[in-house]
Parts: C-alpha cells; structure tokens; sequence
C-alpha cells in the first residue's frame, strides 16, 4: 500500500478520477518542476499507449537516440533532473510514457507518472502542493483535481450500510431499526457556557474520537468543523499494528440545545453500520454526552474477527463516554473553596493557613476541618 507520506514528511497526491487531460499533464509537469531540487533521478519508458502527440516528438526522437547510443535493449531512460536538456525531455514525454519514476537523494520514489497519465502519485510539500495548484490553474485545469492518495481511496468507495442516518441524531427518543446491534447511553458532563461550547467543538471536530486514542486522516483545519459528505480514514493503533477504518460523515446537528454527528462505515471497515455522538443542553444548564451506535459484521477476512472487534469496541465505547468530562467546566463553589483551601495538597493548605492572620485563621482553618481537611486527618467528600 503507498504510504500517505513519504520519509521527508511530504504528502502523496494525484490526479483524481474524471481530471480532464489539460489537469492531467499540468499536475504531472508541475509535481516534476516542483519538487526538482528533491529529485536525484528520474527513470522514463520511452515507449506510450498512444501516438506520441506532435509537439512532443522531438522530444521522443532526442531520448531514442541517446538509448541508441547506450546500445541497450531497454526502453527506459535514466535522464538528470539537475541538467536542462534532461528535465525537458523528462516534462516532454512523462504525461504520455506508460512509466516514469522520480528518485530521491534517498533513493526512494517520490514522483510517479504511469499508464498514458493515467495513474500519477506525487510526494509534495505543502509548498510545492501550492505550486502545481498553480500550475494546473494557469494552464485552465481544475486544480480540485489534485487529491490526497487518502481521499482517493476513500472516493472510491461506497456505504456499506442501507440505514444511512439509523442513529437519528436529531431525535430526543431513538427507536433503532431491527436486524442491528444497537447500543445508546448517555453520561452527565457537567454545567457551564464553556462547557457546553467546548463540547460541541469536540463533537464536530472529531475529538471524541481523537481523545479516544484515534487519528483523523485528513486532518480538519483547525476551528473547521466536519460537514455531511465528507470522508475520513479514523486510524486506531492495535500494539504495532494501525487499523484504518474508512468512514463518510452522514449527518451533523448544530442549534442551542444539540450538536451532533454521525458517522458511516465505507467499504472495507472492520464493521458495518453508524455511530452518533449527540451533546445535548438541557433548561438547568446541564450538558449531557449520549453515544448511538448500530453494528454489524464487517465483511472479508473482519467477519471472522467480529467477536473480537465487539471487545474492543466496548473498550472504546467507555473512552468515549469519558473523553468530554470536565471539558471547559467552570468549578463550581465548593470546588473553588476546595482549591483555595488547599485540601489534598498538605503544603499549600498550611501555606494558606499561614498567610491568614488574628481570628481569621481559627476561623479558616475551623472550616477547612469541617471541609475535610488532612491537617485533621479527614477525607474529604468533596
């Protein structure tokens, strides 16, 4: 499987599907100029599909005779992207060669044009992502067309669910429908405006998930929450082992009182089925967390394995319920007391018992004892 990034930190990208040719041969050219300084090699076929187009055939015939002159049988070139001549005989025939590969100083592939332009894997930083946009812009592409290998993946694949939006994150009451495994359960997060909106950020920025031991691939710009249609792999590590798990954002609720979002496995999740993760304010202030779920075997090899999937799903279930606790929570009276009393840490409650003078400190510490304190040897409830 190629790798999302390469050993310099670089993203992969390509050319999506349905790119027209002009998006095709301005990201192929462009991903070669931009990353040139990386580049230590680049290998060509001197050999296409298709006739070679008229304004690259001298192009062709200078790299025919330079294998000519090699006298080898072989059809591929190695050119230097360090010279000129190389580099334009390399922009030339790449969009049309059934093969080329770009080396690093590493020796590793970092630039792939194969199959007529067809099939197109860049490394590139985000520097040089911004370049071939531009690039695919100025010669009148789509520069949309330039994905993630992540989101490529992901576009070809499908629900592998029929009761899209079964969870129903907009309803108070759930009625789950049959044939599922369905789970609900609701915890109590606490009171407070900052509570309530740092949970709701966490909701729809993936973060039950990510505070649960998950990774989000792509990643959402920062202060961008995720919105309906949108596909991510969630990435769980098993000991050495990463688990992909390819998944389509189905629903998202945002209003006063709820926030909420859905998500649906795609083809070649471990499972198949949709969860929900609902945070709902209530007239008091209280901010509650409910998770919904409905499961069902995956397919291929992950059948055989669900038994051991449903252990640690309710593993992950549990770090669910437990990753908005506390989440922006303002203390509350007795918590702050307790703080400024220094109960459960013996050092500032009789540093702060000092800095009281006359009647105030019998009267301080008095309460403080009746609090709880372990100057008296008493545990607290609070």
């Amino acid at each position: 499987m190629q790798p999302t990034t390469d050993d310099t930190g670089a993203r992969w990208f390509c050319v999506g599907d349905g790119a027209d040719r002009a998006t095709t041969e301005a990201a192929i050219r462009g991903a070669l100029v931009a990353a040139r300084s990386r580049l230590a090699s680049i290998e060509v076929d001197v050999l296409s599909d298709e006739a070679w187009p008229t304004d690259v055939r001298e192009a062709v015939r200078l790299a025919e005779r330079r294998l000519t002159a090699k006298r080898r049988a072989s059809t591929s070139l190695a050119l230097d992207p360090g010279l000129q001549e190389d580099l334009d005989i390399a922009l030339a025939l790449a969009p049309f060669s059934i093969a080329c590969t770009g080396l690093s100083t590493r020796g590793a592939p970092i630039w792939n044009a194969d199959d007529t332009g067809t099939s197109t894997a860049f490394a590139l930083t985000p520097a040089e992502e911004h370049a071939v946009r531009s690039t695919i812009g100025r010669a009148g592409g789509d520069a949309g067309d330039l994905v993630t290998l992540a989101e490529h993946r992901l576009r070809r694949r499908e629900l592998s669910y029929d009761v899209v939006g079964g969870t129903a994150p907009g309803s108070v009451k759930w009625r789950p429908p049959g044939g599922w495994r369905a789970h609900e359960r609701t915890v109590r997060l606490g009171t407070g405006e900052n509570l309530w909106q740092s949970a709701s950020a966490a909701v729809l920025s993936w973060e039950v998930k990510t505070r649960s031991g998950f990774t989000v691939d792509p990643r959402l710009a920062p202060g961008h929450p995720a919105h309906r249609g949108e596909r991510s792999w969630l990435v769980a590590r098993v000991g050495p082992l990463r688990v992909r798990e390819p998944v389509e954002v189905v629903g998202t609720i945002s209003t006063d009182r709820r926030v909420a979002l859905a998500y649906g496995t795609l083809e070649g999740h471990p499972v198949a089925g949709e969860e929900a993760f609902i945070v709902e304010r209530d007239t008091d202030g209280t901010v509650t967390l409910t998770l919904r779920s409905l499961t069902r075997a995956g397919q291929g090899a992950w059948r055989a394995l669900f038994p051991l999937i449903l252990v640690a799903q309710r593993v992950y279930r549990r770090r669910y319920l437990r990753a908005l606790r506390r989440d922006g929570q303002e203390p509350s009276p007795r918590q702050t007391l307790r703080t400024l009393c220094g109960l459960g840490h013996p050092q500032r409650h009789r540093a702060a018992v000092q800095t009281v003078r006359g009647g105030r400190a019998g009267l301080y510490a008095g309460f403080c004892s009746r609090a709880g304190s372990p100057r008296h040897g008493r545990r607290s409830s609070i």
